[in-house]
């Protein structure tokens, strides 16, 4: 009996640990700052709000003003996932691990057609996106050892925007309403065994998981000067989102935090060769309103990203090659940068009605992020 009443309140104190776990053993930080793929990806998504595509119904509503003929875009890429082998303490772990390409999915899908003297753009948008596994064994926990610890943390952000922008001179202004959709999941187990005798005295196995729901809004202007009309200033700002429904899991994440835009680019013609242009721009996000007492701890952050893109003119088509850089760092306890070197090209065929984007990112640590963007523009329909 003595053994017993030992081993459950040293379970209790192994569940309290947990959390020193989920702190301490480092993921990648995309679980707000995901780059959803598209144009953008390849300068370090410095052109988010400044562009206009169907992506602007989410980082910049202002940016569907100067769309005037109904546009799909739709862009794939991989979702990366970390695992980790932890080891030492269990209260203050220290990890190595690898990060993966995972798998393939669908990070945006829009819809965008003139009306009311503006645009209405339609979007599904992935912002946010982990997949953590952790393992261990023969970790130190006071009078006992850990054994068998093993974890899966996984967390995806879906934003559904409906938004309005509209072109007034060198001002555009756009506004929209988002909807979230928050999905966490959270699995552990481990087994306590007393070192002296080498005999299992307690065990923990849970599993938890929800979908929590919110709304928001986002709001955002483009200035393009009357002095130099190659030149935009973007900002953009959607507010935090409280999440609902998510009772399982509110402990894990309880708030999506809000995101304040700016943007600058600028386009030189004449680049090398009279046919050609680039355009280089930067941008600056700054996440704020996220709760830093979750086991997805948020606090306020600023990501960075800067690039050019040259346009290329060859063979009745324009090819835009990007350059860029994304800084990212962590956005919370238990996370760590995620910062990464961003390429890519396209390809633009003269009057035609579709484009082609192929980018990528490699962060340091990980394998090179891949995302492949189409857009097709239905005006003659």
């Amino acid at each position: 009996m003595t053994k017993y009443r030992a081993g459950m309140r040293l379970t209790t104190l192994g569940l309290l640990s947990l959390a020193a776990i989920s702190v301490n053993a480092q993921i990648p930080d995309l679980l707000n700052s995901l780059d959803a793929g598209g144009r953008a990806m390849g300068v370090g998504g410095a052109f988010g709000v400044t562009d206009s595509a169907t992506t602007s119904a989410l980082q910049n509503p202002a940016g569907l003003g100067f769309i005037t003929a109904p546009e799909v875009g739709l862009v794939f890429r991989n979702l990366p996932t970390s695992s980790r082998i932890v080891g030492g303490n269990f209260n203050n772990p220290i990890s190595i691990g690898e990060n993966s390409f995972g798998k393939r999915a669908v990070s945006h899908f829009g819809y965008v057609t003139p009306a009311h003297g503006g645009a209405i753009g339609i979007s599904y948008t992935l912002g946010g996106y982990i997949d953590d596994s952790r393992n261990g064994t023969n970790l130190d926990n006071g009078l006992l050892r850990v054994d068998n610890y093993s974890e899966n943390t996984r967390a995806q952000t879906d934003f559904f925007t409906f938004s309005y922008g509209r072109n007034q001179g060198s001002v555009n202004w756009g506004f929209g309403i988002v909807l979230a959709n928050q999905y966490v999941a959270n699995e552990r187990s481990f087994v306590l065994v007393d070192p002296q005798t080498n005999q299992q005295v307690g065990s923990s196995q849970t599993s938890v998981s929800d979908n929590g729901t919110g709304i928001g809004v986002v709001a955002g202007v483009q200035v393009v000067p009357s002095s130099n009309p190659n030149t935009s200033y973007a900002l953009s700002i959607r507010t935090p989102i409280n999440l609902s429904g998510n009772e399982d899991t509110s402990a894990f994440y309880d708030r999506i935090p809000g995101r304040a835009s700016f943007g600058f680019a600028t386009r030189v013609d004449g680049a090398f060769r009279a046919e050609d242009f680039m355009v280089y721009g930067i941008q600056a996000d700054y996440y704020f309103g996220g709760q830093e007492n979750k086991v997805l701890a948020r606090r306020n952050h600023l990501v960075l990203g800067a690039g050019v893109e040259y346009n290329m003119h060859r063979w009745n088509a324009r090819f835009p090659i990007r350059l860029g850089f994304a800084l990212v760092p962590s956005g919370g306890a238990g996370f760590e940068e995620r910062n990464a070197f961003t390429f890519g090209l396209g390809y633009r065929p003269n009057n035609g009605r579709f484009g082609v984007d192929l980018n990528f990112a490699s962060p340091g640590g990980g394998p090179i992020d891949m995302s492949l963007g189409l857009n097709y523009t239905l005006k003659g329909f």
